[in-house]
């Protein structure tokens, strides 16, 4: 459960009049966001640039929602001893109640009256505290057996005998309509760089739009989901590459970052088959992107919240080149696909593949997706397409759920591509 809810939009089409400035998107997305001017710079974005419009459709929708999450919200990153962070209780869902005591944050301290306070946890921040301990597992166990004093009293005698004081960053978020606060993670005081999802959107949008006006091709925004600490953001190009039998392909950019998570920022390739009559579409995600012979990445571009700022530029910077080596390294990939020539052992062989899986963000989905290929007569390469169609809506909002789905799907159907 998040602190803010989540939104979620998704488009059919490139909406009219829906182009805004840079200054726009730059004044939305400076906030909580201290490395705009190096982003801008990275992207030789001048002032006399900043008037013009970004070419990327619906980008007036998502701003006003990133507006809005903004404005209900104030996040605080407070830097504290470990030791002053007490464990009051165990709360359900792996949350827990914290008192933090000593907090030498001026502006916090102000708005509290007061330089201590006690806040729930959201996301990962109970494990994130107990598992400097190792532990999280153990609090768990003595809540469920009503002992949550003992948890207390365990905590504070590890404080107590800690050879060497610990720093930490505590990440807090007030929410305004509930005028209430929430630890949302803990993160080291020096390792940690905040590439937030503004951050991220900005350089998303910059790179996209450089790509966009380099190709001379037209792109918009199709659907994203987006809350206080998560984004993920789609974008679709209208070029389209044709195949064979009246298909076509075109490429997606999906952005994905979660600011609570210490791994990274991705942004990856995914590409839209276009088939029959009715233009009814399949999405298949790549895995391993080759940057150059014998050097393969499993995204496209990706950085961690741990890595030099320097670094990231630097990668950022090449967004567009890479972007252009990755179209052709699809277009080549979906000729393999297409090489299929018998529908219905293709479906054998994924449903073979769908009962051996064993990864946890499919199991959930196991069962209903193996009756939903039983259930569909497969004679035609559509049909077959069809088939795959249905099974990506049983995954709904879950997004890593059908990133796994469109992945695997994807390296199967090549397998079987090159074997036909």
């Amino acid at each position: 459960m998040g602190i803010l809810k989540t939104i979620n939009r998704r488009f059919d089409a490139e909406q009219p009049n829906s182009l805004v400035s840079y200054n726009r998107a730059i004044n939305v997305l400076s906030r909580d966001n201290e490395f705009t001017e190096e982003v801008l710079s990275c992207f030789a974005v001048t002032p006399e640039i900043r008037k013009h419009p970004l070419t990327i459709g619906n980008v007036s929708t998502i701003l006003a929602d990133i507006q809005s999450l903004d404005e209900q919200d104030w996040k605080i990153d407070i830097p504290v001893p470990l030791r002053n962070i007490d464990l009051v209780k165990v709360l359900p869902s792996d949350y827990a109640l914290f008192h933090i005591y000593g907090i030498k944050h001026a502006e916090l301290i102000k708005a509290l009256r007061a330089d201590n306070l006690e806040v729930e946890s959201r996301y990962s921040a109970r494990t994130d505290l107990l598992e400097y301990y190792s532990f999280s597992k153990f609090a768990s166990f003595l809540h469920d057996h009503k002992l949550d004093a003992y948890a207390r009293t365990i905590l504070e005698h590890l404080h107590a005998h800690l050879e060497e004081q610990i720093n930490c960053s505590a990440r807090l978020l007030y929410h305004k309509a509930d005028a209430k606060y929430y630890l949302r993670a803990v993160t080291s005081e020096k390792g940690y760089k905040d590439y937030g999802i503004n951050f991220s959107v900005l350089v998303a949008l910059l790179a996209v739009d450089a790509y966009a006006k380099s190709k001379q091709d037209s792109v918009f925004i199709d659907s994203y989901s987006i809350d206080d600490s998560r984004v993920s953001l789609s974008f679709q190009f209208a070029r389209e590459m044709s195949l064979r039998d009246g298909m076509s392909l075109s490429l997606n950019l999906l952005l994905e970052n979660d600011e609570i998570r210490q791994s990274s920022v991705s942004l990856n390739a995914i590409f839209k088959v276009k088939y029959g009559e009715e233009a009814r579409s399949l999405f298949l995600k790549p895995t391993a992107y080759q940057k150059k012979d014998g050097e393969y990445s499993t995204d496209m571009l990706t950085y961690t919240h741990g890595m030099k700022v320097s670094t990231v530029y630097e990668r950022i910077s090449t967004l567009p080149l890479l972007i252009s080596k990755y179209v052709e390294q699809i277009q080549a990939n979906a000729a393999d696909i297409l090489k299929i020539n018998n529908p219905q052992e293709t479906k054998n062989y994924l449903l073979a593949k769908v009962q051996r899986s064993r990864k946890e963000e499919f199991l959930g989905y196991k069962a209903s997706v193996i009756q939903k290929i039983i259930s569909m007569d497969v004679n035609t390469v559509y049909d077959l397409f069809d088939l795959l169609r249905n099974v990506e809506e049983l995954f709904g909002e879950d997004i890593k759920s059908r990133n796994y789905w469109r992945e695997n799907l994807y390296n199967a159907l090549i397998e079987k591509g090159r074997r036909d």
